[in-house]
């Protein structure tokens, strides 16, 4: 196939254009400095400042907004229990675990007999729960009571 005078022509008319905006690119970008080594200065990023962190204002949120929605109908299966000397069951679970660099928080989500509301309160370790468990240990993923000398341990997100 033999090149044509208007194969000729749109080579050579495309390679021009091409030429043409590359020189004028350059030459509007020409600060007479484009061949600098540094770039320009602008402003020094700022690091976020740290959230200084309150656990004790987020475990009152935690009592009072329960973080797992409803109550279930099978609350823990480790239950309530009446406590010696005491008739009346009072229905608790466990509704959250808090965690600090130094200790931990237990929330119960306690129901007293002909309440409908469910009420929560903050427990920490060696205080005593509705049933007369003492709770023992607070860890990230499950709580230790001691119910009527028997260690029992709750765990959370157990899937039953």
């Amino acid at each position: 196939m033999a090149l044509t005078f208007r194969h000729i022509g749109i080579s050579t008319g495309s390679g021009f254009i091409a030429l043409l905006a590359f020189a004028l690119g350059w030459w509007e970008g020409d600060d007479d400095n484009h061949r600098a080594a540094t770039p320009p200065a602008g402003r020094e990023w700022l690091l976020p400042k740290p959230i200084a962190s309150d656990l004790s204002t987020y475990a009152q949120i935690l009592a009072q907004k329960p973080p797992f929605g409803a109550p279930t109908a099978n609350p823990v299966p480790t239950g309530p229990q009446t406590a010696p000397g005491n008739t009346t069951v009072i229905d608790w679970r466990v509704g959250g675990i808090v965690m600090s660099e130094t200790s931990g928080y237990l929330i119960i989500l306690i129901r007293r007999p002909g309440e409908n509301a469910t009420r929560s309160e903050i427990r920490h370790p060696g205080e005593e729960l509705p049933d007369g468990s003492i709770v023992r240990t607070v860890e990230p993923t499950d709580v230790t009571i001691d119910r009527q000398g028997a260690s029992v341990r709750i765990k959370m997100f157990a899937q039953h």
